[in-house]
């Protein structure tokens, strides 16, 4: 990121936060406190906030209920705004909390903490939401969950969208937090093998200062939690204001939209409708007579339906496999994976290689990494497959779950190190055990799902309570 929160610090002085909420004041309704208005959304909160412990980063915080405002959303909800008192370290600090209670058409409240932290370097007109040219941070919390978004903001509009993470304090003289990098040491790495795509590594932006107390004795202090930014997640053209992201229905950043649907269609009735596509029938009959090679073969699908074909590599010691290479287009990838077969190494020893006939974790990133582009580029969740073909069986991923936590955890797995797990995991178990295994202990994003495909009629697999597979069929 060119910018750094770090830079020239600007100070916001009282005067300043005075003319903010009077600004405030002027646009909005100022709720009274007794106001039938604030008194529903306060005893709806009481109740829900009693229901469990809200999210660790989130407890315990300080409620301005006399200087809420009711407003209109850009949506047309109609919300209230709750000021927080800001627990921090440095009051000349300027990031601000507030919490946002959007009406249901039911009477009910869906409740978001948002957070802003405006650019200390841009004029202090530029860093107020309600001052009309915004340029700074927006994330959003769900206050039982956790994180939800978050989006560079640049004159008024998102710029990119990325994951904002609390820093914790590990050491335990001065409390200070490290700088963490999501990606761990696998930014760099191919999703396939073969020819790698490189993935810039994503450095944070600390939108908190961090807490250095040197010399420390006392407590652990409580003030002040440092979070940072990592981005960029999703590119975006155009962009929402701060007022459409932090609407009932804002989306992730692009046009004031919210990331496609999670999954609107059921996965099995995709995965029948995928194999009505002459095209992906043709490949999937092509593939299975190419078991028998020493180099994979594989095909990637664009969105507008074309079949494009994978780049191979000549055997050798270290690989046989394809690049599972993807673009913005990209819906779904289908491959083989290979026969066992003898290959000369460099030192010129024929060495017996086993192919693993199931999903390797390089797929398994290569079908994360089409979930992400998916959510960047409006292609529907629904529609993005990864296929694996082997003289054994044919197998389909799919996903069913919510894209944040794609985006939420894609980026922090250590893919370089899920090799030797991976062979593990696979070798004390059967190929669909121990790949589910695999999947929900190595991998843990919700919504990855396994699919088998037969002539006598598709299944999804499962591991219930016990820890054996379990087959639902499709038909």
């Amino acid at each position: 990121m060119k910018e750094n929160f770090k830079r020239a610090a600007g100070v916001i002085t009282v005067v300043l936060i005075a003319v903010f909420f009077t600004r405030c004041q002027q646009e909005d309704e100022v709720v009274s406190e007794g106001s039938a208005t604030l008194s529903s959304a306060k005893a709806w909160f009481k109740e829900y906030e009693a229901k469990g412990d809200n999210y660790v980063y989130l407890q315990n915080l300080l409620y301005d209920w006399p200087g809420a405002i009711v407003k209109q959303a850009e949506d047309g909800t109609e919300t209230i705004v709750v000021p927080i008192k800001e627990l921090k370290t440095d009051q000349a600090e300027i990031w601000q909390q507030r919490l946002y209670l959007y009406k249901l058409p039911d009477g009910s409240y869906k409740a978001s903490l948002v957070e802003i932290y405006p650019d200390k370097a841009a004029p202090q007109e530029d860093q107020s939401m309600e001052g009309g040219n915004f340029n700074g941070y927006i994330s959003v919390w769900d206050l039982k969950k956790g994180f939800v978004k978050a989006a560079q903001f640049k004159d008024n509009h998102a710029v990119e969208d990325g994951i904002v993470e609390v820093l914790p304090r590990e050491d335990k003289t001065t409390y200070r937090a490290p700088s963490l990098n999501p990606c761990g040491d696998g930014c760099n790495d191919g999703a396939g093998g073969g020819n790698p795509i490189q993935v810039p590594r994503i450095l944070p932006t600390e939108l908190r200062e961090v807490v250095k107390i040197n010399s420390y004795t006392g407590p652990k202090p409580k003030l002040g939690t440092p979070v940072a930014y990592y981005g960029p997640r999703s590119p975006v053209i155009g962009g929402t204001t701060p007022g459409g992201y932090t609407s009932h229905g804002g989306g992730n950043g692009g046009g004031g939209t919210a990331p496609p649907p999670a999954t609107a269609v059921n996965p099995c009735d995709k995965l029948k409708t995928l194999l009505t596509n002459a095209n992906f029938k043709a490949k999937e009959e092509e593939l299975r007579k190419k078991t028998n090679l020493k180099v994979e073969t594989g095909y990637m699908q664009s969105k507008n339906g074309p079949f494009t074909p994978l780049t191979g590599t000549s055997s050798t010691e270290n690989s046989d496999k394809i690049s599972l290479g993807s673009d913005a287009n990209t819906v779904g990838y289908i491959h083989t994976h290979l026969d066992p077969y003898e290959r000369v190494n460099a030192d010129g020893e024929t060495q017996s290689v086993e192919p693993i006939k199931m999903f390797s974790p390089g797929d398994v990133k290569a079908f994360v990494i089409l979930l992400l582009n998916s959510s960047r580029n409006s292609i529907p969740i629904d529609n993005i497959y990864g296929t694996m073909v082997s003289s054994s069986a044919t197998y389909q991923l799919r996903f069913s779950g919510n894209i944040n936590d794609v985006i939420l955890k894609g980026g922090s797995i250590n893919w370089v190190g899920l090799d030797d797990l991976y062979i593990e995991t696979m070798k004390n178990n059967s190929l669909e055990k121990g790949f589910l295994k695999f999947l929900n202990e190595q991998i843990g994003i919700s919504g990855i799902e396994l699919y088998k495909i037969e002539a006598s009629g598709n299944s999804q697999k499962t591991l219930d309570n016990t820890g054996k597979v379990s087959t639902i069929n499709c038909n």
